[in-house]
């Protein structure tokens, strides 16, 4: 169905389909099996070598989209920026976050993660939803699909009876993760400042929001990087499920920043419970420690 839809593609719509897609990928990972894990050819736009899964799940995505006949420009890891013009909706796309610790093969966490957004946007506050796969669990008949559309909240099905349900973050109680990406220097010496804060760094960021999403953890500390596709598909999910995304630096949540969508540059950024656990974590952080 390659024509173009005429129908706009509403939140519910997005919610309706997105299921739909997540099953396609559980579906193509499991096809892939250690065939994923080899190399394709040159390096992608950010200078990282692009694996077989990273090209092929991402590509899945923009199949399954293109199918619908809905005017969808793409930013992407792999595939780069292509169909911006004239395009009424705009994906940012990760086919596979966290492409290091699949190669490993250790059992460790990674995933696609998909943000969708009305294109008259520029900032986070335009989104329609969102989908992230975690992969982790997989291969042994677990793993989890987490859909967020904008007004109809968070969910999460843990498994593959297709049954989805809401997710909320919880407050921060004793026992709750919290997480860096400590691969940046800039969130490296922030996560400092917090000595008495045990972090944990996965080396990928699909896992930091859907914790966060379900009440797994408490705090993230990331910076924006590489178009900011991982926190474009992250902040409809921990917005949906009651937390805040903000900007370290002012304070403010990015869904009301006039801009930061596609942004590449290292802006530290706070995910969190609530505004005023935020408030607490950026006192803490914007001490001068000398």
């Amino acid at each position: 169905m390659d024509k173009t839809n005429d129908n706009g593609l509403t939140p519910q719509r997005f919610f309706n389909l997105a299921p739909l897609l997540a099953n396609k990928l559980r579906a193509r990972y499991l096809e892939l099996e250690e065939g994923g894990r080899q190399f394709l050819g040159p390096s992608n736009q950010f200078g990282d070598q692009t694996l077989v899964a990273d090209w092929e799940l991402e590509e899945a995505v923009i199949q399954f989209w293109k199918s619908t006949g809905y005017k969808i420009g793409w930013v992407t890891e792999e595939h780069g920026s292509f169909n911006l013009e004239g395009a009424k909706y705009i994906a940012y796309v990760d086919g596979l976050d966290g492409s290091a610790v699949y190669l490993a093969g250790d059992g460790g966490r990674y995933g696609t993660m998909m943000g969708l957004y009305d294109a008259r946007w520029s900032n986070f506050g335009g989104y329609i939803g969102s989908i992230m796969v975690d992969y982790g669990r997989i291969a042994s008949g677990g793993g989890d699909n987490f859909i967020a559309a904008h007004g109809l909240g968070a969910w999460v099905d843990s498994g593959a009876q297709g049954q989805y349900v809401r997710t909320v973050v919880k407050p921060k109680v004793k026992g709750l993760t919290a997480y860096a990406d400590l691969y940046f220097e800039s969130v490296s010496r922030a996560a400092e400042k917090l000595d008495k804060v045990k972090f944990s760094y996965l080396e990928a960021s699909l896992p930091y929001y859907v914790d966060l999403a379900r009440g797994l953890s408490w705090l993230v500390l990331e910076c924006t990087r590489k178009h900011s596709l991982e926190i474009a598909a992250a902040y409809p999910l921990v917005h949906e499920a009651k937390g805040v995304i903000v900007d370290l630096i002012t304070g403010r949540d990015l869904g009301k920043m006039s801009r930061g969508l596609a942004e590449s540059n290292n802006r530290l950024i706070v995910s969190t419970t609530d505004l005023q656990i935020a408030s607490k974590v950026r006192e803490r952080l914007l001490v001068d420690k000398r």
